[in-house]
């Protein structure tokens, strides 16, 4: 069998879009979980959990679903697998999920210091345009 061709990496210009879709609409969920439980946890509590759990729907359930998050389906990307060009595991998921919370971490540092990670292919997925991904998958049949 031969090598799966990758489709490259979607540019940055498109990568923004899930970052701009994505963060408000965890935030907006956020907020709603922070009027709703408010009473019954500390406002503060009910805000993050309602938010990590918004992001969790949206980063691993969605994408494992249907290969991406809100922001990723609405900007025509998709994250895929690069040893087959499917969707995620639900594992890659989650593993692409967490290192992004240790990204935005660590970031300041990296900002600081001039240095980089390469964060893009994490967990063996990469973001790609849709059409990028159909093209290649209708070369191979």
């Amino acid at each position: 069998m031969a090598p799966t061709e990758v489709p490259p990496l979607a540019s940055s210009n498109r990568r923004i879009i899930p970052i701009w879709t994505d963060g408000p609409l965890a935030l907006f969920a956020g907020s709603v979980g922070a009027v709703l439980f408010g009473r019954i946890l500390h406002e503060w509590v009910a805000f993050a959990c309602t938010l990590l759990l918004w992001s969790f729907c949206n980063h691993v359930l969605l994408t494992v679903a249907v290969g991406g998050s809100i922001g990723k389906l609405i900007g025509g990307l998709r994250l895929i697998r690069t040893a087959d060009l499917r969707k995620p595991t639900f594992r890659q998921a989650v593993h692409r999920w967490l290192w992004g919370f240790f990204y935005i971490l660590i970031s300041p540092f990296l900002m600081l210091t001039g240095t980089d990670v390469d964060h893009l292919d994490i967990a063996g997925l990469r973001i790609v345009r849709r059409a990028d991904l159909r093209r290649i998958r209708s070369d191979r049949s």
